[in-house]
């Protein structure tokens, strides 16, 4: 076989049902996840503090504070955060409406937040940033596309 005659791989050949485009998707929903859950504390702590709310006087109370927060949430919060966005895209591609019960499980941990906190205001601040990030998740997080044959059904499961 000579170089012209041997196969390529082309970067359009990719298989959207795939471990690696599933992995990608996962990675990147996680991706999202963590920055929209660290933008939405910080504009709620912008608007605390712009309400007249409490905080650090100087950065340098600030800036190690707010590395031990960053470091213990991507640290920690990642590795429990993957197997659940891996379960999500496996069973996105099985059910008829995927982006709402994906919406259904980003709540999970908001309400599970309210039930279980001690008494208080509803909404709490925590429950209203996990709220807001739920959203934000449920509208922008990458799910895949649904295989269907041509009566609307989808396909049986391939064995082997």
């Amino acid at each position: 076989m000579t170089m012209s005659e041997q196969p390529v791989h082309t970067a359009t050949n990719r298989d959207p049902y795939g471990w690696h485009a599933a992995t990608l998707r996962v990675l990147a929903n996680a991706l999202l996840v963590l920055v929209a859950f660290e933008v939405v504390s910080f504009l709620f702590a912008a608007a605390g503090l712009v309400a007249g709310a409490s905080g650090p006087k100087t950065p340098a109370e600030l800036v190690p504070a707010l590395a031990v927060f960053l470091l213990v949430r991507w640290v920690f919060v990642l590795p429990g955060l993957l197997p659940v966005l891996g379960v999500i895209d496996y069973i996105a591609r099985r059910v008829p409406h995927a982006r709402a019960l994906n919406a259904i499980i980003a709540f999970t941990p908001m309400i599970a937040w309210e039930l279980t906190k001690s008494p208080g205001g509803f909404p709490s601040d925590q429950g209203a940033i996990l709220g807001v990030t739920a959203v934000v998740f449920a509208l922008l997080a990458r799910l895949p596309v649904r295989r269907m044959d041509g009566r609307g059904t989808p396909p049986p499961e391939p064995t082997g």
